[in-house]
């Protein structure tokens, strides 16, 4: 079950994204920029924005959600505290860390932490590196992630599928991700169940 943002946050119906240079740099240069366009064009109640800032370590300030490739442990701060986000280097999934904060009874997000794998490679004939429409669709479910939905809304006919099977094309460019045996993304596309499951906390 998906967790709503603060109130401050939720009014204003927009997140703030900051790339670090693990994304900006390396096997995912283009990518996040393409991610933040998709997740726009999804139309799911909220609008995701670049940021120049990092979250700020000890408080609320700076960017709401982070964005790093890593492999293994990849740790940041905030509020204060360590968190370590674990990922596999070369697997094809992502890894987001919700950090809620309490208020009585009722858990709001603070802050979202993403971690995608830094050199994400599919089981082609020999393994190589994924295409960069694999990064994408790796990237934009992280983000939604990151909107506030949980493991446990996860979708097997959408890009927010839980099970999704990596299929190698001739080239990278061809490469696929498949969900429910016989859609394959991109293109990205959400069911209206996921979409209003986002709506819904925004």
């Amino acid at each position: 079950m998906g967790t709503p943002w603060q109130d401050p946050i939720r009014s204003g119906k927009r997140l703030t994204v900051f790339p670090g240079s693990s994304v900006t740099g390396g096997a995912w240069t283009g990518v996040f920029a393409s991610a933040l366009k998709e997740f726009n064009l999804l139309s799911v109640g909220v609008t995701l924005s670049q940021s120049a800032t990092p979250p700020d370590p000890s408080g609320v300030g700076g960017a709401d959600v982070q964005v790093e490739a890593g492999s293994g442990s990849v740790k940041f701060s905030t509020f204060g505290q360590q968190i370590s986000v674990p990922v596999s280097g070369n697997g094809l999934e992502g890894s987001t860390q919700q950090v809620k904060l309490a208020f009585g009874a009722v858990e709001r997000i603070a802050k979202a932490f993403i971690v995608v794998p830094a050199t994400p490679q599919i089981n082609a004939n020999p393994p190589r590196g994924v295409g960069d429409g694999v990064k994408l669709v790796i990237l934009v479910h992280e983000l939604i992630h990151a909107s506030g939905l949980s493991n446990s809304d996860h979708n097997p006919d959408d890009l927010f599928s839980g099970f999704p099977q990596a299929r190698a094309g001739n080239t990278p460019q061809d490469d696929k991700i498949e969900v429910n045996q016989q859609k394959r993304l991109p293109p990205l596309f959400l069911m209206a169940k996921t979409s209003g499951l986002i709506k819904a906390l925004w």
